[in-house]
């Protein structure tokens, strides 16, 4: 990352952050955790050859800020905020701070999303608008260190692809497409968010993600298609919440409601044929104490 000069606003306890990172040729994530800190970027930190860096910031914990350009604005759990290294400016955590950030190479931002001169030091604050932006950040917050070049593009890409979308509403500018990984990618931390709601299904999807029908039909055409994917992740879900519910805690129809599943019958067909028993069988081997790896089918991802 650009230089900065760092200084720490507490002075009554040490100074501690970690972050783990995962960069590609197309820019990077990173996951910051750290106590109260402010940063300035001066006019002898700003780089003079046009590669500086974007960085497009969710607050996941804690309060901050940034300032950058025209613009500054105070941070709250929820926000994205927009921050360039091609001009002087500054931010911070006001309190212990964890955040997600998107590293975007300049030329980049601005040919996907647009003047980042417009946006720096400004916010988008949380709420239903960047809620699915914000989710799929989080997404990656507890993988960014064991993600691969490719995981790290895919990742990027998906994020712009939303990130356009949040900003220009659902027409992107023109010339942009989305890869079907990327796609891929989105559409399957968007099921994991939803599958609670039992109406949650594939048209869902297409307005979600502001893609064509066909699109996404495409990116899901080797995995069995879109239904089966919400489905077994639904069982998968389910599996889970009996194997961890304590002993005698777990009752079917609260984890297939959990589960956005509503047929008993259907419930208990299905189950049975991605795991090889039934669900009340898996609920009686867990509380027996049984420790058995988890079955596999050849329908699982």
């Amino acid at each position: 990352m650009s230089s900065v000069d760092l200084q720490r606003l507490d002075l009554d306890r040490p100074f501690t952050a970690s972050r783990m990172m995962a960069q590609s040729r197309h820019g990077g994530v990173f996951h910051t955790v750290s106590r109260p800190y402010s940063l300035e970027r001066t006019p002898t930190h700003v780089r003079r050859d046009g590669r500086d860096e974007v960085g497009v910031m969710l607050v996941r914990r804690g309060r901050g800020y940034v300032e950058n350009g025209r613009h500054g604005s105070l941070l709250s759990v929820g926000d994205i905020a927009f921050q360039t290294w091609a001009q002087p400016g500054s931010g911070g955590g006001l309190t212990d701070f964890d955040e997600i950030r998107l590293l975007i190479p300049y030329a980049k931002f601005q040919s996907q999303i647009g003047n980042i001169r417009d946006l720096a030091g400004s916010k988008i604050p949380a709420g239903p608008l960047n809620e699915l932006f914000s989710s799929y950040l989080r997404a990656f917050s507890a993988s960014v260190h064991t993600m691969s070049e490719a995981e790290t593009d895919i990742a990027i890409e998906g994020a712009l692809h939303l990130l356009r979308g949040l900003i220009h509403g659902h027409t992107a500018p023109a010339g942009q497409d989305i890869s079907a990984g990327a796609l891929r990618s989105l559409a399957l931390a968007r099921i994991e968010r939803c599958l609670h709601d039992p109406a949650f299904g594939p048209a869902n999807l297409v307005a979600d993600l502001c893609v064509s029908r066909s699109r996404l039909y495409a990116a899901f055409s080797d995995g069995g298609g879109i239904a089966a994917t919400i489905r077994n992740a639904r069982l998968d879900r389910a599996y889970e919440r009996i194997v961890r519910a304590p002993k005698g805690g777990a009752k079917i129809g609260t984890v297939m409601a959990s589960c956005g599943l509503t047929d008993p019958a259907a419930f208990s067909r299905a189950f049975r044929e991605r795991f090889g028993l039934s669900p009340r069988d898996l609920m009686a081997q867990s509380e027996s104490g049984s420790d058995q790896d988890r079955p596999r089918s050849a329908s699982m991802m």
